[in-house]
């Protein structure tokens, strides 16, 4: 009788077929090890740069760095400053990573952190797949906008607030409970950088104004005042539509005792007077 040398046609198609059932099951879990890796990491970068931001309070009197971003205003300390050339000239157009970089190298905090890559997210893939050139940003975290001293009129709805605002480091009170740094995902074809802080105004509604980032699935990580950072998982439905884009920002959102995603940025927002009943 002659030996067989080969697997028979059912005998490959079985062999196949466990494969692609194993894959089926592996898939999910290297993913979901992927996105832990991703979050650890981004998690990291909101620890040093809350340290860059505590520090640079300490060596200035306990002021906070400037955290709206002002293409024309180069000279004033800012965290980071816009896309600039060598010659340290905003740059308009389309910026090239390392005109990224060298805003980022020349903004306020970064000689306590000497690492750009401390200022991307992992999962943030805007500079491979922006929309457009110009929009492919590297930088994946901002500040509050009611953390930078530039807002006072800069918004119509701070003006009346900005006594609020915290000017000094001290001032932030349960610093364990206030976050100063976020995730964004901005995208506006007038900027070819995020200019300013993260604009959230409670006590005029509850919609969002800007839209956090979808960097980890259904959730966003923040950097918070005492040192530590922490990943957020976006519990109502809506608030994911709208981040992602599927609803409009300005959709009014449930009473926030119902919305539990719009309660916790806000009894979380580094706001001095957010014991106020949001309206």
């Amino acid at each position: 009788m002659r030996d067989r040398k080969g697997f028979t046609l059912i005998e490959l198609l079985v062999v196949i077929a466990v494969i692609a059932v194993l894959m089926g099951i592996l898939m999910p879990a290297l993913r979901a090890a992927r996105e832990l890796g991703r979050s650890a990491n981004c998690l990291a970068n909101e620890r040093s740069l809350v340290l860059a931001y505590t520090m640079y309070a300490d060596d200035n009197d306990g002021r906070l760095v400037r955290g709206h971003v002002n293409q024309t205003d180069l000279h004033t300390p800012m965290w980071v400053l816009p896309p600039i050339n060598a010659a340290g000239a905003y740059i308009s157009g389309t910026p090239l990573l390392e005109d990224r970089f060298r805003g980022i190298k020349r903004g306020a905090l970064y000689p306590y952190i000497n690492d750009p890559e401390m200022y991307h997210c992992p999962g943030d893939n805007r500079y491979q797949t922006g929309a457009a050139e110009h929009l492919r940003f590297y930088r994946s975290y901002i500040i509050p906008d009611v953390l930078s001293a530039a807002n006072k009129g800069f918004h119509s709805w701070t003006e009346a607030r900005h006594q609020h605002f915290p000017k000094k480091l001290g001032e932030i009170t349960q610093t364990s409970m206030k976050y100063v740094f976020v995730e964004s995902e901005f995208q506006n074809p007038s900027f070819n950088y995020d200019h300013g802080g993260w604009s959230f105004a409670p006590w005029i509604d509850t919609r969002w104004i800007d839209a956090l980032a979808t960097f980890h699935s259904k959730s966003a990580t923040f950097g918070f005042a005492d040192g530590h950072a922490e990943r957020h998982k976006w519990v109502h439905g809506e608030t994911w539509r709208i981040f992602i884009g599927d609803l409009p920002i300005e959709t009014l959102q449930p009473d926030p005792d119902l919305n539990k995603d719009w309660r916790w940025c806000w009894e979380r927002f580094p706001y001095l007077a957010n014991s106020e009943k949001p309206r």
